[in-house]
């Protein structure tokens, strides 16, 4: 995989965003991408850059509401694969050990 982007949809109303998060993420599942759902956004694995704008967009379009916003970050390794599990063992490895988490 070439493609590691990173995005988040926010859906513009009072209340809980969960329902509205997961009509977003059911969307990705119709890609071949590997994503990831992070507390604060969703990391995806693709192919290509194409993939990565077409599940976004999907993801986006899947959230009912009058108000959706929708931010993306793209990194496009155009001359080698590189995978997310890369770049954290890249890290680990700097750090002398595993980073923490929960």
């Amino acid at each position: 995989m070439t493609v590691i982007a990173r995005f988040e949809v926010i859906p513009v109303h009072d209340g809980s965003l969960s329902e509205d998060i997961a009509q977003a993420i059911n969307a990705l599942d119709d890609f071949d991408i590997s994503y990831e759902l992070t507390a604060t956004d969703t990391v995806i694995e693709a192919e290509d850059v194409d993939e990565v704008f077409g599940a976004v967009q999907a993801a986006h379009k899947a959230v009912e509401g009058n108000r959706v916003i929708s931010s993306v970050e793209i990194d496009e390794q155009r001359d080698r694969e590189q995978h997310v599990e890369d770049r954290i063992e890249s890290v680990a490895s700097v750090l002398g050990r595993e980073p923490k988490g929960k």
